[in-house]
């Protein structure tokens, strides 16, 4: 009998192998490994789903269960995917079906229905008209001529028949009469935007081709590192690398942090490699993702651009794999399973023998210091391209301004540079990274601020609406002028997009405004439109949060002011001079990229703060050595990996007893490690410790992420998992992102 070891779906992370299951003989010819199977599992023998992980010969199958339903389309697992199967659940503690997951085709997901499989994703339908090629009896009108001479090899819609031709649907139905014209109902099709690549070669600068030709001479299997200034030209060295893999035979990928700078960064791949293209987002409709998935599994993809995701795409062959802006914390996933697209972009590398460039003005600490020690090979790009000046930088005290009266949103210096960029019909750029109206309602009687129910966070007023939003669960709440607990006067403080929106019309009332944040962007399509928009200067202002702050490219654009960077400044967590420094130099480097009088002005009530003078300076090299010698100090990555152990449960007593209790068995089981250097910080509650009604505390570990690690904290949670006095779930997290 074939035995068919499989990964099952909802299994606990205590109670999770590969189990097996008995293929039944009507199964035999099509299952593989890689099928998606309907599987009975447990005393109740409740149906789920699971992925074929190994199959086997076996005489001895008493106690076993067969499967109840197999799924094997046009597409198998390979050899190279189970190993990253087995590769993510090693290194995130998330459960087999989770890790693979990753690797199954959007087109291939499944769900269970009247005790079978089926497609979890169906491409729309949609009805269209050919002719019929039978023999024209009768002199047509020319309208029925013209419409019939329009379908004659195509295939089209009633919408695009009647505007094309001008004509009614009673045309259309008259020659269905005649027999002329026929119907029929096809999977709609995602049909990608016609792209004819560019025949000419792109010009490198000197610096530029010193890289590129770096990167090719090079076949040690290191992964590459660019440390390019903003506006230095990194994007034109990836289409140089891209074309020289596709030269080679081999493909590319792209991977991007952010949706919001895919726009840009598709038109560009697109204008050089044409419709061999193929773009992989979260806001992407069912469609498209039917549709670029097909085009990949088809091989007519050879470059994939996308996010985080796109790093499982089914392309082979691939000869370069290239990470833009590398610092960006969105390539790390925080729901399970918790890996990091450059760890696993990384373990790609190595098994398809594919160079790894990573890319950052602001590359991570993390990466340069690999870099500066050998294991990254560094590139460096000191200038800007056509050797454009960085913008003048300019430091605004707001404790100052405040003393002089002026205790505006924008200090007035702001307002008068908006108004002079206007008159010359250049663009500008605001950066504050709190959208809505005001961020507190505070009572002027009690101190008692608005928060949300569910949620251990200050509610958000929003102008739009009239509400009040909690921006972690989405609820929404009226907006009230009394205090709930004593009846005071509730005032709303603090600025978001829309204040800043708001705020700008009062001074200059003729001002093009277009905001982006997560409350204009819902649509699929709207960062494309509105950065097109922008990009044929629609608007003089863009107002954003941190989707505005990397990435973009506009000629006109010579002035960029960040607001609210003392909260990123003060936030208690390793890596937030990190993280400010890096948003600072990311939107500086907005302004100026084709002009040579650009401003940046950032506005601060701590001008003194070393962090924005090193950004004011453009100073990485300098920021670094400070970072560096703080982390080795504090031993902090990359001297340690942070693992936090995280616990959720609904009673907060229950989950601060629960963390103790596994604290507990790390401290029993810690003293007979050998080399497994660790240090044991909380248990505490997150920063936000409640999110929709669940109370969530943690234990943070720093430790070397060595299998002697990982294995030893699987024993703890085996052991806290059996204890059923712990009720709180758990997970863990390898180098979170900050909170």
């Amino acid at each position: 009998m074939w035995i068919a070891g499989v990964a099952v779906d909802k299994a606990t992370l205590n109670f999770d192998k590969e189990f097996s299951y008995v293929v039944p003989t009507q199964f035999l010819d099509i299952i593989q490994k890689g099928s998606i199977v309907l599987v009975p599992f447990g005393q109740g023998n409740t149906l789920r789903m699971g992925v074929v992980l190994s199959l086997t010969e076996s005489s001895d199958t008493k106690r076993l269960k067969n499967i109840v339903d197999v799924k094997t389309e046009d597409w198998s697992v390979s050899d190279f995917a189970l190993k990253m199967v087995k590769y993510i659940k090693e290194t995130t503690f998330c459960t087999y079906y989770e890790a693979a997951r990753t690797v199954i085709p959007y087109s291939y997901q499944y769900k269970i229905s009247s005790g079978k499989l089926e497609l979890k994703h169906k491409a729309p339908t949609e009805k269209l008209y050919t002719v019929n090629f039978t023999e024209i009896t009768e002199k047509l009108t020319p309208k029925q001529q013209k419409v019939y001479d329009y379908l004659i090899n195509s295939h089209k819609t009633i919408k695009q028949i009647c505007d094309d031709c001008n004509v009614t649907k009673a045309v259309v139905d008259k020659l269905i009469e005649k027999d002329l014209i026929t119907s029929y109902i096809a999977e709609k099709e995602s049909i990608d935007t016609d792209y004819y690549s560019l025949n000419e070669d792109i010009t490198l600068t000197q610096q530029q081709q010193k890289v590129f030709d770096d990167i090719l001479a090079t076949n040690d299997g290191k992964p590459h590192l660019i440390y390019g200034v903003t506006s230095s030209g990194k994007s034109a060295v990836f289409i140089k690398l891209i074309r020289e893999t596709l030269i080679q035979g081999k493909n590319a990928m792209l991977l991007v942090p952010e949706i919001s700078l895919t726009p840009q960064i598709i038109d560009l791949v697109k204008s050089y490699f044409g419709n061999v293209v193929s773009v992989l987002h979260s806001k992407l409709t069912t469609t498209e993702r039917l549709g670029q998935n097909k085009k990949i599994q088809s091989g007519k993809a050879r470059v994939i651009v996308g996010t985080r995701s796109a790093v499982f795409a089914p392309i082979e062959n691939l000869g370069i794999i290239i990470i833009d802006e590398e610092h960006e914390k969105t390539f790390k996933s925080e729901n399970s399973p918790r890996y990091s697209a450059i760890r696993v972009a990384s373990f790609i590398a190595k098994q398809c023998n594919a160079k790894l460039v990573l890319a950052s003005a602001t590359p991570s600490i993390e990466s340069y210091y690999l870099a500066k020690n050998g294991f990254y090979h560094l590139h460096t790009m000191t200038k800007r391209y056509n050797d454009m000046p960085m913008p003048h930088v300019e430091v605004i005290d707001m404790r100052m301004q405040a003393l002089n009266g002026d205790t505006g949103v924008l200090s007035k210096a702001v307002i008068k540079y908006l108004s002079d960029n206007i008159r010359d019909k250049k663009q500008s750029i605001i950066l504050i990274n709190r959208r809505g109206y005001s961020t507190v309602g505070v009572c002027k009687d009690c101190q008692n601020t608005l928060q949300c129910d569910s949620c251990s966070v200050n509610l958000v007023k929003h102008k739009s609406g009239n509400k009040l939003c909690c921006h972690y669960c989405n609820k929404s709440y009226p907006v009230i002028d009394k205090c709930p607990i004593c009846g005071g006067e509730i005032q709303y403080i603090g600025y978001g997009t829309q204040k800043v929106e708001e705020y700008i019309l009062s001074y200059l009332p003729n001002a093009r405004i277009l905001r982006m944040d997560a409350d204009t962007t819902g649509k699929n399509d709207s960062h494309t439109q509105m950065l097109k928009d922008f990009a044929n200067k629609k608007y003089d202002i863009l107002v954003g949060t941190q989707m505005v702050a990397k990435g973009l490219d506009f000629k006109d654009v010579n002035l960029v002011c960040v607001l609210g960077i003392d909260g990123a400044l003060n936030q208690m967590s390793y890596n937030s001079n990190e993280m400010a420094f890096n948003l600072l130099t990311q939107v500086i480097g907005r302004a100026g990229r084709w002009t040579n009088d650009a401003i940046a002005v950032v506005q601060t009530y701590d001008s003194s703060n070393h962090i924005i003078t090193l950004a004011q300076n453009g100073d990485y090299e300098k920021f670094y050595q400070s970072e560096i010698a703080f982390r080795k100090m504090n031993i902090y990555p990359p001297f340690c990996t942070m693992c936090q152990v995280a616990f959720t449960n609904e009673k907060e007593i229950q989950v601060a007893k629960d963390a103790a209790a596994f604290l507990k068995i790390i401290q029993r089981i810690a003293p007979y490690m050998e080399n497994m250097p660790l240090v044991v910080l909380g248990p505490t509650p997150f920063n936000v410790s409640m999110v929709s009604g669940i109370y969530r505390y943690r234990l943070t570990i720093k430790c070397k992420n060595t299998k002697i690690f990982r294995d030893f904290l699987r024993k703890v949670i085996d052991e806290y998992l059996k204890d059923k006095n712990n009720r709180s779930g758990l997970y863990v997290n390898m180098n979170p992102v900050q909170e």
